[in-house]
């Protein structure tokens, strides 16, 4: 989870990237999962936590809309084929961090435009 963390502090290094940060998360999760779902965080320590603990409900309860996330929010198929051998807890905070780094790169590259 550290990795996520240190991430996040690196790329939103201002209020605005993390506003649309949120944004583009609560757009993504609501579509996909489920439409009373919305992240508020305002620090990347909370929002890491936020997501995996979102990702823990939803990956034990609706397995199929787990599958819709990854796919409407265009995580890597490699990538995701490529977390074995770990813990149920270490995967989910691996798919944490490439969720949040596919809608960092959304973000990004929208603000830059």
């Amino acid at each position: 989870m550290e990795e996520v963390v240190r991430f996040l502090e690196a790329k939103l290094n201002n209020q605005e990237l993390m506003q649309q940060m949120l944004k583009q998360l609560n757009k993504d999760f609501q579509l996909a999962v489920d439409t009373s779902i919305e992240f508020t965080s305002t620090s990347p320590d909370a929002l890491a936590n936020e997501v995996l603990l979102c990702l823990e409900k939803i990956a034990t309860n609706a397995v199929s809309k787990f599958s819709s996330l990854l796919y409407r929010i265009d995580v890597s198929e490699a990538e995701v084929d490529a977390i074995k051998g770990v813990s149920f807890e270490e995967y989910l905070q691996q798919i944490t961090f490439l969720i949040l780094k596919r809608e960092f790169q959304k973000v990004y590259i929208r603000s830059t435009l």
